[in-house]
């Protein structure tokens, strides 16, 4: 029971050790790009903090490493390997994927005010134009993008069409970069063109992890 007692006690001091840390704008544009793809803002209840789930196959365990790295004073414990069955038709296997959570903060409130509606469902923010820099392009890269024949993808679809074409114009307006939106079949994905696939590297490789070279067969 004393063991218990003391471990609740450090817990608690831990985090309120941590109330009051700011990000620095490196960590903010790291975390606008990866909330374009699968990063998790989360509030218990309408009354509590933020708290964000860092989540990847096992395949990308250096990549939830380095992310960890950087987030960790964040965090109350390490990245977790977890193991879960792939319930789709046709499927049925078992796949393992790594992840991490900070603690729930007051730093990581405007995350989940930005990217989510009332509802709880993600979305673009209006004034998204402004926040998605070059480096955040590059973690949304590495988080969420893959290599096609010819061009580029961005897994997009939980966002609608409208948003998507939001995106299309961001990615114009901000970087040049020509790209279109091609439908799948859970919805649309974010398609940079060929001719602009060589700057989309010029544009995420001073940040881009040498484990996802192979998104442009380096």
């Amino acid at each position: 029971m004393k063991n218990q007692i003391n471990k609740s006690f450090i817990r608690l001091y831990r985090k309120s050790a941590k109330f009051n840390l700011q990000l620095s704008n490196d960590l903010k544009e790291i975390i606008i790009g990866l909330m374009l793809g699968d990063l998790f803002a989360e509030k218990r209840n309408s009354n509590s903090n933020t708290r964000l789930q860092f989540k990847q196959s096992i395949k990308n365990k250096i990549y939830i490493d380095h992310l960890y790295n950087l987030f960790k004073d964040f965090c109350g414990s390490k990245p977790k390997i977890i193991t879960s069955l792939d319930k789709r038709p046709n499927k049925q296997t078992s796949y393992s994927a790594i992840k991490f959570w900070t603690l729930s903060l007051p730093c990581f409130n405007e995350f989940r005010e930005l990217f989510y509606n009332s509802a709880g469902v993600k979305i673009i923010p209006e004034k998204f134009e402004n926040l998605l820099t070059a480096k955040s392009l590059s973690n949304w890269l590495m988080d969420d993008g893959y290599n096609s024949k010819y061009g580029f993808y961005f897994c997009t679809e939980s966002y609608s069409l409208f948003e998507n074409q939001r995106l299309v114009k961001i990615m114009k307006n901000n970087f040049d970069l020509n790209c279109s939106i091609h439908q799948h079949t859970n919805g649309y994905r974010l398609y940079v063109f060929s001719d602009s696939k060589n700057k989309l590297l010029q544009l995420v490789k001073p940040n881009l992890l040498n484990h996802f070279n192979y998104k442009f067969k380096i």
